[in-house]
């Protein structure tokens, strides 16, 4: 069987790197391709050295060299990271790309792209039994910066068989 590729946006890295959850990416994937303009982003942010070493510690992860983009996605005047990801992901025909921007997530729509986010990538860890739970990582998630409607959580904590019953409001 091939090998599933995932292409990867700096703001789901920074996220999980953040809550030391990194490695569901690549346990989840089977090849984590991201783009050099995405390191660049990842690496200028606060820890985003560690950020960047766990990511290459994976065994899944290739860099891949940033490439000229189509002129139908660079209408779209997305930022440097996502415009990367959507054009390798199109241009080598990726399995996914994981990025959380919403303009960004319409392009790669409209470009016919699987799109995962951040959240999913925790539903899915759960589903798969990587993680014993998802709410916990979620809450981490959503204090270090993860901007997602408490509906969205307690859809995808029902999804994955977790209840809010801690009394936890999202």
């Amino acid at each position: 069987m091939a090998l599933s590729r995932w292409v990867v946006n700096a703001s789901p890295l920074i996220l999980l790197g953040k809550v030391e959850q990194l490695p569901l990416i690549g346990a989840l994937a089977g090849e984590i391709a991201v783009p050099r303009a995405v390191i660049r982003e990842v690496s200028a942010k606060p820890d985003g050295e560690r950020t960047v070493q766990t990511l290459a510690a994976l065994e899944s992860t290739i860099v891949v060299d940033d490439e000229a983009p189509p002129v139908n996605i660079l209408s779209w005047d997305l930022g440097a990271g996502e415009t990367q990801v959507i054009s390798h992901a199109v241009a080598h025909s990726a399995d996914r790309v994981v990025i959380d921007d919403l303009e960004a997530r319409r392009c790669a729509k409209a470009m016919g792209l699987a799109i995962i986010g951040t959240l999913g990538i925790v539903g899915r860890a759960k589903v798969s039994g990587l993680i014993d739970q998802a709410e916990p990582v979620i809450r981490r998630l959503r204090e270090t910066g993860l901007y997602v409607s408490d509906d969205l959580v307690q859809k995808l904590l029902r999804e994955v068989g977790e209840s809010t019953a801690s009394g936890q409001d999202y």
